[in-house]
């Protein structure tokens, strides 16, 4: 892919859903609200931001948005918030953006149960993600939004709705897919797919579903959606989190660590496109949501200070790719080296050629100029031999012939503060929502899991 620019903050915003459609990209980003973006050009131009419904606000300074729905036919957007400690009140709010410089709100509503984690809308319907509830069908009708239906399956997680005509595909959590038909009120569950890990997106073409969960891309046939068949399910290199439709048969996935895209015409055989960057304003990637325009060949990627345009060619050529996306190595000696292992590989249609492998003085590598066939990747090892027990944060630059991104960098930490993998856990004493405290000693002999959440 050819990067075109991107459109800067000077702040963290953190874009958290894309929908792409003509020359405009509407993105959903969490301190700002929503912002509509002029996409015509090479890099996106500000249209306007931080739309949302300020009734419902507790702090007008950080308008919050996860989710955005768009019907075409009608101009009219769905916005949605979760509801969190910065804005506990869940709600969404539907807005006509026939003038997308002056979105005009229609109406709003907010659930007394649960948060939203999804929306899809045609016409006057709208489909809503309950999170930990279910699918709640709503109407539109003239500034009032009015719940209609509801769909509570038992074990429900729902994430993210997507509809094609009278079929609406779920993507359920634990549970999989969902599928539902909606030509009546109420929304009836024609079946209901399990696949591996926790789905949170999906995609609808023609006679196929796509899925992002956290098990990878899921392709399932829902030309029966009473009887769907699994296809195939394929791990990614990063993690899947959210999917745009960049052709027939090819998506694209925001994977945390990079854009990729994917040719799945061969469902048993997915076909890498690209992998592509998208750094922010330090040396990691952090792509959250995609957004995409088939017809003019435009990828649009969100990481938490800006949204990055890149025009896709199918032209063949090299294409590298760096895995782990850092490499952490925990406390390492003077005079006791520690290694490990990064995978370098060509997701192009040519050879890749690699001319140069770097890293700091402490770090050796031990192949430098190798050449990787269209497909496949190459193991190369990374020893560390660091001369004091000082931090280490530097990087190990691996140089190229792919022709956009010719030079990558994967992070490298050694010796920074804190515990290392295999370090005993230290005495503590903590107090659970339920004021309920725990120590280290109650634990000893148990599985213990540390969960680490973030609102921002």
């Amino acid at each position: 892919m050819q990067p075109l620019g991107r459109a800067n903050t000077n702040t963290f915003i953190e874009i958290t859903d894309i929908v792409a459609h003509g020359d405009l990209a509407y993105v959903c980003t969490a301190v700002r609200g929503l912002s509509i973006f002029d996409t015509s050009g090479e890099a996106p131009a500000l249209l306007v931001e931080k739309v949302a419904p300020g009734g419902n606000l507790s702090n007008s300074q950080f308008p919050r948005c996860q989710h955005v729905g768009f019907d075409p036919d009608t101009s009219r957007i769905v916005i949605t918030n979760r509801g969190d400690e910065v804005q506990p009140n869940p709600w969404l709010a539907v807005y006509d953006v026939s003038d997308p410089r002056r979105p005009e709100v229609l109406g709003g509503w907010s659930p007394a149960f649960g948060s939203i984690e999804g929306v899809a809308i045609r016409g006057s319907r709208i489909f809503a993600a309950v999170h930990g509830q279910g699918l709640v069908a709503l109407e539109l009708a003239g500034d009032e939004v009015t719940e209609t239906a509801r769909a509570l399956e038992e074990g429900t997680d729902a994430w993210q709705p997507v509809l094609r005509n009278d079929l609406l595909a779920l993507a359920d959590g634990e549970a999989g897919l969902r599928l539902y038909d909606v030509s009546a009120g109420d929304p009836q569950l024609l079946s209901t797919v399990a696949l591996t890990g926790s789905s949170r997106d999906v995609l609808l073409e023609d006679d196929r579903a796509y899925v992002a969960s956290s098990g990878g891309i899921a392709i399932v046939d829902v030309a029966d959606p009473n009887a769907p068949v699994v296809l195939g399910e394929h791990p990614v290199s990063g993690s899947a989190l959210d999917l745009a439709q960049l052709g027939p048969r090819q998506i694209v996935v925001a994977e945390w660590d990079a854009l990729r895209g994917y040719d799945l015409t061969d469902p048993a055989e997915p076909v890498p496109l690209f992998s592509e960057t998208v750094p922010t304003d330090d040396t990691f990637s952090r792509v959250l949501a995609v957004g995409a325009v088939a017809d003019r060949a435009r990828v649009f990627g969100g990481e938490w200070t800006g949204l990055h345009a890149f025009a896709f060619s199918p032209s063949p050529g090299p294409e590298l790719d760096l895995s782990p996306s850092s490499l952490q190595f925990g406390n390492v000696q003077p005079s006791d080296p520690d290694a490990r292992v990064l995978l370098v590989s060509n997701s192009g249609t040519r050879p890749l050629t690699v001319h140069d492998v770097t890293g700091s003085a402490d770090v050796t590598v031990d192949e430098t100029c190798f050449v990787v066939e269209p497909g496949r990747s190459r193991a190369i090892e990374v020893q560390l031999d660091p001369s004091s027990t000082a931090p280490i944060q530097s990087s190990v630059r691996v140089c190229s012939d792919d022709p956009d991104e010719p030079n990558l960098e994967v992070p490298l930490t050694a010796n920074v503060s804190g515990l290392a993998v295999g370090d005993p856990a230290p005495a503590f004493a903590l107090q659970d929502l339920e004021g309920n405290t725990w120590t280290l000693a109650d634990l000893e002999g148990k599985v213990a899991v540390l969960a680490y959440f973030a609102t921002f």
